[in-house]
């Protein structure tokens, strides 16, 4: 299994593999003076084995795990053309091993890399959101990094589709979201919800609407949890080619 900016997925039972690389964007332009407009927010974690996709391992090691999702930040984490990247790393003492996962043009690129921050991933999202929002952007979108077929142009669509009143989701296969996206702070979207993972997505919806927000959902897409998952990814991307 290679490091860095491509990993092979391989099938062990079937002796077949397929790459995973990153995806090449082409940034529109990069003047470098003071941003107002749309933010991307990346959430990432540290890939050290032990801490991340722990629920592909057994059976993955979990070095191969940690690999697989170092794999995922270098293609996930791209600039979205019209909008500033920051990813928001957790925890706030391993940025440098998050930066050092994301591919050359992001890091090069006007990356802003900020600690998550926040008792729990809710609390951690409403600061993302206060941050960028009192920084003068919108709309802002945080994006998972769990989702590695969730392309460019969907975060854009997610950009494009945003306004006051509005929040823009996009649903996992999982039950959660790969992405929201608002154009104001409304940090009482985030709060724990009952019924777990699968319920995330389904819960905030209901919550946006109980606050008078209209909700728009993109299409469905799959992310990357269980080797179940990986294996599904894994036979699309042969599928493809």
């Amino acid at each position: 299994m290679e490091m860095g900016c491509g990993v092979w997925i391989r099938d062990r039972s079937k002796g077949r593999t397929a790459r995973l690389t990153a995806q090449t964007v082409t940034p529109r332009g990069s003047s470098g003076a003071p941003w107002a407009g749309p933010a991307v927010a990346y959430f990432a974690k540290a890939p050290r084995p032990g801490s991340v996709k722990t629920r592909l391992c057994p059976p993955l090691t979990t070095e191969e795990a940690a690999a697989i999702y170092g794999a995922f930040l270098c293609r996930i984490v791209v600039p979205v053309p019209g909008a500033r990247t920051h990813v928001f790393g957790w925890p706030e003492d391993e940025l440098t091993m998050i930066e050092a996962h994301l591919a050359p043009e992001v890091r090069s690129g006007g990356l802003v890399l900020r600690p998550q921050r926040g008792d729990d991933l809710w609390g951690r999202m409403r600061s993302c959101f206060d941050e960028l929002f009192a920084a003068g952007h919108a709309p802002v979108v945080i994006r998972n990094t769990d989702s590695p077929e969730v392309g460019v142009e969907t975060v854009r669509e997610a950009i494009d589709r945003a306004a006051p009143g509005r929040v823009v989701l996009g649903p996992d296969f999982g039950g959660g979201y790969y992405l929201v996206a608002l154009c104001a702070p409304c940090p009482e979207l985030f709060a724990p919800v009952e019924g777990g993972a699968a319920a995330v997505f389904t819960a905030t919806r209901e919550r946006a609407r109980r606050l008078g927000l209209e909700v728009v959902e993109l299409v469905p897409r799959p992310d990357v949890d269980t080797y179940a998952d990986l294996l599904a990814m894994w036979a699309r991307r042969v599928d493809q080619g």
